[in-house]
């Protein structure tokens, strides 16, 4: 990962501190909630490789801050593409919550490489982005739309 786009990704969330509160999963996930997303001078450094590494040093950071931190709580990291926003976006809950914070279907089984690969194709690097129906699903698609995600348990 040399992209300097990721490498500056890196270097501001990698030390931030862990909010931790096991009985208000929302407030966790707001606060650990970190958006990414690059400027139009950034695409060309962008790769789904980049991306993948940027996320798997995410996790490997967040697992350090914890286990820095002792009687941290085991913690689930997970990450998705914010289609709307145009986003990568991470977080944390503790793991006692036994779920993810959103409002709609999830899908976990996804990997790292997986939603890095959607961010990048079918976004940062789709220039026919808006002009696609694939940014725009039907009514009946919206409602049936499962969020793929994917999660890795910390430490």
């Amino acid at each position: 990962m040399n992209a300097a786009v990721f490498l500056r990704w890196l270097d501001m969330a990698k030390d931030d501190a862990i909010t931790i509160d096991a009985n208000d999963i929302n407030a966790e996930a707001i606060a650990n909630m970190w958006c990414f997303s690059p400027r139009d001078d950034e695409l060309s450094a962008v790769s789904e490789e980049g991306l993948t590494e940027l996320i798997e040093q995410l996790v490997d950071a967040r697992r350090q801050w914890l286990l820095r931190h002792s009687g941290s709580p085991a913690m689930t990291f997970y990450c998705w593409h914010d289609a709307q926003a145009r986003q990568l976006r991470f977080s944390l809950v503790s793991s006692s919550h036994g779920r993810l914070p959103f409002g709609c279907a999830v899908d976990t089984r996804h990997s790292h490489r997986s939603i890095a690969a959607r961010t990048v194709a079918t976004d940062w690097l789709n220039e026919a982005y808006f002009s696609s129906d694939a940014g725009n699903p039907s009514e009946d698609a919206a409602r049936e739309w499962v969020c793929p995600v994917s999660q890795t348990l910390l430490p």
